[in-house]
């Protein structure tokens, strides 16, 4: 398991290589010379007259960030007492955050001394003023797979930073598993910690833990998050009733167990609010196979639940033959529900599952079944239970 020193460390090179601009500015005021304004910069030792150039400029000009750093550069470059270091670090930080150079080199310090605390504070000043995002967030996202950091990070964002949403959002482009599992880590610490995470914060990290296998940890998460049940349904939300709650925003880009109903040429689908629940509106031409809804379940492996389809009317019933649902998994044949002679009572189809679920928490979709010519359909649902059959009474 790497250190979060080493990570930290990374981070400071990295740094180094992509800021070593900034000392240009600094050291021009010393013409001819090399700019040494930031530790992690190249490694070169300062002339004896520069350093002493620098030592009566600062001392004109005590509180001079820009010299102080490219004096501490230079010195550090050489033979650097501790006292010394310690000096410079203790006045750059009584200077205040709004200084890059600055926050650079105190970094580089936290990641010699193996200080993440040190670390983060001074990578918490730097994406504040918006500097250097792009290169700190994906070394951000390394440093956050290491577990000692978890707490440290969550407490930054628990603060409400304003970097806080563009790097929860950042994991939507991470590919490495470990990245993926130590968000599970972080978003669960901020939890525990009573940090309420919006809709829009939880939606790319829900989605990557899914794109990773994580199905189990993401509903865990949302579930904590807005403090919802299932209350002993497969389906988090049957009737539709939470889906019409939410704002018009989040219905948009629905969480992995929410409802998504797609419009699509050939296809329409929509939720739409009716009492205290909602109702699936589903209009297709008879064209393709499209996907109308889905959403995540809580079916375990090698389950075979029933589906029990409530619909608005009798009428409304004749057009579910031209529909089919299906439990699915990537990468795993589907798994179909059929509908047996005789299965519909009070406007309610009952399916039975051909098979077992093919994973854990698969997801169910509705989708349009072409059956030739003449097969458009419309159709109003207002809710789809999946049950066991010892609950459905088969």
């Amino acid at each position: 398991m790497m250190r979060i020193g080493s990570a930290i460390a990374i981070f400071a090179a990295l740094l180094g290589l992509t800021i070593f601009a900034f000392a240009q500015e600094a050291g021009e005021r010393i013409r001819g010379e090399p700019s040494w304004e930031l530790l992690s910069a190249a490694d070169a030792r300062a002339t004896p007259e520069v350093s002493a150039k620098l030592r009566r400029l600062l001392a004109r000009q005590p509180l001079d960030q820009a010299k102080l750093n490219l004096l501490f550069a230079t010195e550090a470059k050489g033979d650097l007492a501790a006292a010394r270091r310690q000096s410079f670090t203790k006045t750059l930080n009584e200077l205040g955050w709004r200084d890059t150079p600055t926050q650079q080199n105190l970094i580089v310090e936290a990641a010699r001394t193996n200080d993440p605390n040190a670390a983060i504070l001074h990578i918490d000043a730097l994406l504040r003023r918006g500097k250097l995002t792009d290169d700190i967030l994906p070394v951000l996202l390394q440093i956050e797979a290491v577990p000692q950091a978890t707490a440290l990070l969550a407490g930054r964002l628990e603060k409400h930073p304003h970097w806080r949403v563009k790097y929860l959002h950042f994991i939507a482009k991470a590919q490495n598993p470990t990245s993926v599992a130590a968000r599970v880590r972080l978003l669960n610490r901020m939890l525990d910690d009573g940090d309420q995470l919006s809709h829009a914060e939880l939606k790319p990290s829900l989605d990557a833990m899914v794109r990773q296998g994580l199905r189990k940890e993401a509903l865990g998460i949302a579930m904590r998050a807005n403090g919802s049940r299932a209350n002993g349904e497969l389906l988090y939300d049957p009737d539709f009733s939470k889906f019409v709650a939410l704002p018009a925003r989040d219905r948009e880009n629905p969480l992995p167990f929410e409802w998504d109903a797609r419009s699509q040429p050939g296809a329409s689908a929509q939720i739409v609010g009716q009492g205290q629940s909602g109702q699936l509106r589903v209009r297709w031409n008879g064209n393709g196979a499209p996907i109308v809804a889905r959403t995540m379940t809580l079916v375990q492996a090698d389950q075979v639940p029933d589906l029990k389809v409530a619909v608005d009317s009798l009428d409304a019933a004749s057009s579910l033959d031209k529909f089919r649902f299906e439990l699915i998994c990537r990468g795993q044949r589907p798994v179909t529900f059929r509908m047996g002679d005789g299965r519909i009572s009070n406007n309610v189809a009952t399916y039975r599952a051909d098979g077992p679920a093919p994973c854990d928490y698969p997801d169910l979709v509705m989708r349009g079944y072409p059956q030739g010519r003449n097969a458009s359909a419309e159709i109003t649902i207002e809710a789809l239970r999946l049950v066991t059959p010892e609950r459905s009474g088969g």
